[in-house]
């Protein structure tokens, strides 16, 4: 196959190998969409791990969250924006995680005094322990 000039010097300089879409958003490109994109994809390659695990398909998915197939083939194709509601009903149908956020903590220092006696009759020894007891606050 004979080329044309032009894409025989792009070829040459390497410009192929990135493809027009990769192009633009190098130039145009916001770096919060590109972000979002990959997230998107990241989440329904999960969708897609969980289904596979259990043994299920896109429709069986379709059938449990009453929706068409054509819209759960749309979810794992990571060109559907997730909301946080539809991803807590995947994982409501999927009875599994498919992001998880850390809980944060409010720790709750004390020290704990304890006197052991000794046989002598100076003083007593004094053992001091620190403890953190992290407790779930809602955020």
């Amino acid at each position: 196959m004979k080329l044309s000039r032009r894409k025989a010097n792009q070829e040459k300089s390497g410009l192929l190998e990135v493809n027009v879409i990769d192009q633009w958003l190098e130039k145009h490109g916001d770096p919060a969409i590109e972000r979002l994109v990959k997230k998107n994809l990241a989440i329904s390659d999960k969708i897609s791990q969980i289904l596979a695990s259990k043994g299920m398909k896109a429709s069986d998915l379709a059938t449990l969250m009453n929706k068409q197939k054509s819209e759960i083939s749309k979810w794992l194709s990571g060109q559907h924006t997730f909301t946080t509601k539809t991803i807590v009903a995947i994982e409501a149908a999927l009875d599994t995680e498919i992001i998880f956020v850390e809980p944060i903590y409010k720790n709750i220092y004390f020290t704990v005094h304890s006197r052991i006696p000794s046989n002598d009759f100076a003083q007593d020894e004094v053992f001091e322990e620190s403890v953190s007891i992290g407790e779930y606050v809602s955020a």
